[in-house]
């Protein structure tokens, strides 16, 4: 993914949009609302009810030990090595690239009898002296129109936080907000599975993939 290396007439993100990952990352918990839904040994993924809409927003904490941070970057950024581990989409499509973002089009498969569900977002990689960000918000393409049979979802947030491990330096930490609308009516267990069960078992694909493969592929190199 093309790092944002000054913004062009054309990038479609504001600071108001960093700012937003910022202030969600700062909130108290205790105080704004969130009520913790899922704890793992990896994950701990917490659900706020958020004034004026009616999607839930996402908030997880992903520890991924034994992946360093730029090794964490590259996983989910070049979207090459991304088909490898990410399962949860069957496709993973660029639409185009500029100098400081990406467009590209997402696709999951969900259960029998439920309409498939596909997204196109604009991605763009901040990096900080002690952070970096991954951002993606919603987007249209005219070379991804929406598919026949295919539920188009609405990106309301959609960000990934990387930071060192305080503990270890060979390891990184995530923080994970998401609110997407998957419109259409969907089983609850499905709603559950998206929003809820997919960051720790996401994760847990990602550390699988650099644990078997990615990280002996480096080492050869």
């Amino acid at each position: 993914m093309a790092e944002r290396a000054g913004v062009s007439d054309t990038f479609p993100f504001s600071e108001a949009d960093f700012q937003r990952v910022e202030d969600e990352e700062k909130v108290d918990m205790a105080v704004e609302g969130w009520t913790r839904v899922k704890q793992s040994e990896l994950a701990e993924i917490w659900r706020k009810v958020t004034a004026g809409v009616a999607v839930h927003l996402i908030k997880a904490f992903v520890k991924l030990p034994g992946v360093s941070v730029e090794e964490t970057i590259t996983l989910l950024t070049d979207l090459d090595l991304r088909r490898q581990w990410d399962k949860q989409f069957y496709a993973i499509e660029l639409v185009e690239e500029f100098e400081d973002y990406q467009v590209v089009y997402w696709a999951s498969k969900l259960p029998a009898l439920c309409s498939d569900r596909d997204a196109v977002q604009y991605c763009t990689v901040r990096r900080e002296a002690d952070k970096t960000t991954i951002l993606s918000k919603n987007a249209t393409h005219p070379k991804a129109p929406p598919k026949k049979n295919v539920i188009r979802c609405e990106t309301i947030l959609d960000a990934m936080v990387v930071r060192q491990d305080e503990s270890d330096p060979n390891s990184s930490k995530l923080t994970v907000l998401m609110q997407t609308d998957l419109k259409g009516w969907l089983p609850a267990f499905v709603v559950n599975y998206v929003t809820i069960d997919a960051p720790a078992s996401w994760c847990k694909s990602l550390i699988k993939y650099h644990r078997d493969i990615y990280s002996k592929q480096t080492r050869q190199r």
